[in-house]
């Protein structure tokens, strides 16, 4: 019996505190999963696929940045690219995010007024 007592005390006081730690635990990864990728010194700005096994990238490396084409045989640099060049890239991937986020808004919209209309349609 006293066992059996311990036992349930042990399983009141810990099980509660291991929950816990999963809880904060996730809490944290969560903050430091959003901030991967924002130090990095290079980071592949676009990469397009021409083949099964050919691709383009466009790095960025610093301040500096290339464009290279990968294949599995070889890797080759294509061209240099200038700050400003690099600048324009990163404010056309800006834009096209915008006007992403701005167009699944508008596609939420007219789903929520479709369902709208199938219950109306469904009351009557």
């Amino acid at each position: 019996m006293d066992n059996v007592l311990q036992y349930i005390i042990n399983l009141i006081v810990f099980v509660p505190i291991t929950i816990i730690l999963i809880v904060v635990s996730i809490r944290l990864s969560k903050t430091n999963i959003g901030n991967i990728g924002l130090n990095k010194y290079t980071k592949v700005l676009e990469r397009t696929t021409l083949s099964k096994d050919t691709d383009v990238f466009v790095l960025k490396i610093g301040d500096e940045g290339c464009v290279i084409v990968s294949s599995s045989s070889s890797i080759e640099k294509i061209k240099e690219l200038s700050k400003e060049e690099i600048s324009n890239i990163e404010g056309l991937k800006e834009e096209s995010k915008v006007k992403l986020k701005s167009f699944n808004e508008k596609m939420n919209l007219v789903r929520k007024k479709s369902e709208l209309k199938e219950k109306k349609r469904w009351k009557t």
